[in-house]
């Protein structure tokens, strides 16, 4: 597991590789307030496969600062 930080937000990346040795992405992010952990899975909207579990993470992380953002900025970008 890879572990990246992005905007003060801890993202794991869990990317899982199928029977066939394609990776699906596959993100946790970790919440922590008060001294309480939270972790969100993201997941692909598509079951998008890559060839290899750089490929995969780096779509994971891409996904999960899409979710990061939204949370911190609104879904339409504006604060």
């Amino acid at each position: 597991m890879h572990t990246k930080t992005y905007r003060n937000h801890r993202v794991e990346m869990e990317s899982e590789q199928t029977k066939s040795g394609e990776w699906t992405a596959r993100a946790t992010i970790v919440l922590v307030h008060a001294e309480k952990t939270k972790r969100i899975p993201i997941f692909g909207r598509r079951r998008a496969t890559f060839d290899t579990q750089r490929q995969a993470d780096t779509y994971a992380f891409e996904l999960a600062k899409l979710w990061i953002d939204g949370r911190l900025w609104g879904a339409n970008g504006h604060g």
